[in-house]
């Protein structure tokens, strides 16, 4: 009789599957791709574009199936609920792993929006942050032919784990949320632009707290990303009159160091080495010295450039503000230091190179 008794008191507490807040995949929209731009409207200043995917049974490159749903709105929650009644399924945002802001917005205050983002409980933190020029909803219309999912070609580029583009800087919502919040280290994203149906990104844009400051060259951003991230697939090309020579870098080291005697003086010391990659003239028999100290030369003024871009347009997002904070122990005295230092701070920057080999000719 216990044994019955207990069963019946087991069974009567036993829940069963609840309805409220749930819904089947088929009945979701799953949200890959996320774009907010700035509109002309007073009344309705945010334009929110969204990239949908779309199920298929057929995965082959150029049948990626995804469908756009834009929306003006006073902000971007209002413009978000609009969206929900242009669609049929409940809009899900746990896959928005794309979070595009256009070039506009993001000349003039990208504050809201990343606050949005960040406040969203079912946005990844992880997501990827990027610029959209001229517009967000402009890079994502894009369908380029190999790609297999919805904005998987843009994943792919950021995740470096299929190309490894020394142009391509890859940030996170989590990283440019904490940058805005740190003193002494500022954010800056990647810019999106199109090009034949195909994306094009070999620039970053430099942002202080609210806004985006300047975007980087070519050339500028893939030194900014070698400093930022020690990264060493790249190469530097030099010319004398004797040769024209490129070499690729296979290790890259950097230190940055305030000088003891003078704290407003940085010290930068560069460590690469590599291959050749090129020449017009024969390598193997030849005084490398020669070449490392050409290439040296060109490396320093490449780094040189970009340090005092970033100075010039008063941004610090290599965190050297960050560096003499956390060699001063006076708080907020040292943060009004570093403010006074960093416009007319010295940069003394050190090359060392070493060429390892000629590549697989002499």
């Amino acid at each position: 009789m216990k044994k019955l008794l207990l069963i019946f008191i087991m069974l009567v507490s036993t829940t069963g599957c609840i309805k409220v807040g749930f819904k089947d995949v088929d009945k979701r929209f799953f949200v890959l791709g996320f774009g907010v731009d700035k509109t002309e409207h007073e009344n309705s200043p945010y334009k929110v574009t969204l990239k949908l995917g779309i199920p298929s049974s057929k995965i082959e490159p150029g049948q990626a199936k995804s469908q756009l749903i834009t929306q003006e709105a006073d902000n971007i929650p209002d413009a978000i609920r609009m969206l929900k009644s242009k669609v049929d399924k409940e809009l899900d945002f746990g896959h928005a792993k794309m979070l595009i802001i256009g070039e506009s917005l993001a000349k003039e205050d990208v504050r809201a929006p990343i606050d949005f983002f960040i406040r969203r409980r079912d946005i990844q933190e992880i997501a990827f942050v990027a610029v959209g020029s001229p517009s967000a909803a402009d890079i994502l219309e894009v369908n380029p032919k190999s790609e297999i999912l919805p904005a998987n070609a843009l994943f792919l580029s950021f995740e470096e784990v299929a190309t490894e583009s020394p142009f391509i800087v890859t940030e996170y919502l989590f990283d440019f949320y904490r940058r805005m919040t740190e003193k002494g280290l500022d954010p800056y994203m990647p810019i999106i632009k199109t090009e034949n149906n195909l994306y094009n990104i070999n620039q970053v844009g430099v942002f202080d707290k609210q806004k985006m400051r300047a975007i980087l060259t070519p050339e500028e951003t893939r030194a900014f990303k070698q400093l930022l991230r020690k990264f060493a697939k790249s190469n530097v090309s030099a010319r004398s009159k004797k040769v024209d020579f490129s070499l690729s870098i296979e290790q890259f080291k950097s230190n940055f160091m305030f000088d003891a005697k003078d704290e407003k003086k940085l010290q930068i010391k560069i460590k690469m080495r590599g291959i050749a990659e090129q020449s017009n003239a024969p390598l193997f028999q030849a005084d490398w010295s020669e070449y490392e100290k050409l290439v040296g030369s060109a490396a320093r003024e490449r780094f040189l450039a970009v340090l005092q871009t970033l100075q010039k347009n008063k941004v610090d997002p290599l965190g050297l503000g960050l560096i003499y904070r956390a060699h001063h122990y006076s708080g907020e005295k040292d943060w009004e230091n570093w403010q006074g230092i960093y416009p007319s701070l010295k940069f003394d920057v050190r090359v060392n190179v070493k060429m390892s080999g000629t590549g697989v000719i002499k």
